[in-house]
C-alpha cells in the first residue's frame, strides 16, 4: 500500500537525517512526506529545518507558507510567501500561496491580484477555486462565478469545491 511505502520511506529518511542532519534534500523529502500524510505540525517543523539549512529554498518557503495559512497562522505565512515571491517572482504556485495568504488575512483585492496571476500562468482547479472565493469576497461576483465554473470543469471533487459552492449559494454544478 502507499501508506506502507511511506512508512518505509520515513524510516529511510530518518536514518539519512540521523547520519546527516544537514542533508537538505532528505529534510525536504521528509517534510513532503509529512504533508502527504496530513501531519501538518510535523511538516511545518521539517520545513523549518530545511530553511535553517537553506534559507533561500523556494519550495520550502512556499510549502511552509501554505501550511501555515492552513494552520491559521497567516501573519507568519505571509513572511515566508513574500520571501518566496522575491526569489521566484514568476512562479504560479507562489502567487497562489501569496494570494491565498492575503485572502486568509482578509486582504481580498491583494488576494485577487496574486490569484489572477497564478491562474493566468497555470490554471489548476485549486487556484481557480481560490480565485473564485477571493473575487466573491472582493465584490466581483461575476468573475468569481467564472472562476468557479472553470474550477468545477477541472475538478469538482476537491474540498474547496464544496466551500466555494456554499459561498456562491450552492447553485453551480
Amino acid at each position: 500500500t502507499a501508506e506502507g511505502k511511506r512508512d518505509e520511506a520515513r524510516k529511510r529518511l530518518s536514518a539519512v537525517v540521523s547520519a546527516h542532519p544537514d542533508n537538505v534534500v532528505a529534510q525536504n523529502l521528509w517534510a513532503q512526506l509529512e504533508t502527504m500524510d496530513a501531519k501538518t505540525g510535523a511538516a511545518i517543523e521539517r520545513y523549518r529545518k530545511v530553511l535553517a539549512l537553506d534559507e533561500k529554498n523556494v519550495g520550502a518557503l512556499n510549502n511552509l507558507a501554505y501550511l501555515l495559512v492552513d494552520a491559521k497562522q497567516p501573519d507568519e505565512a505571509l513572511k515566508y510567501a513574500q520571501q518566496a515571491k522575491e526569489l521566484a517572482p514568476e512562479n504560479p504556485a507562489i502567487d497562489d500561496t501569496l494570494g491565498w495568504t492575503y485572502y486568509r488575512k482578509g486582504m481580498y483585492s491583494l488576494a485577487v491580484t496574486h490569484l489572477r496571476s497564478a491562474v493566468s500562468k497555470q490554471a489548476t482547479a485549486l487556484r481557480q477555486y481560490h480565485l473564485a472565493m477571493a473575487c466573491l469576497k472582493a465584490g466581483d461576483t461575476s468573475q468569481g462565478r467564472s472562476a468557479l465554473q472553470a474550477a468545477l470543469k477541472i475538478d469538482p471533487n476537491l474540498p474547496e469545491a464544496q466551500v466555494a459552492r456554499q459561498m456562491f449559494g450552492g447553485g453551480l454544478k
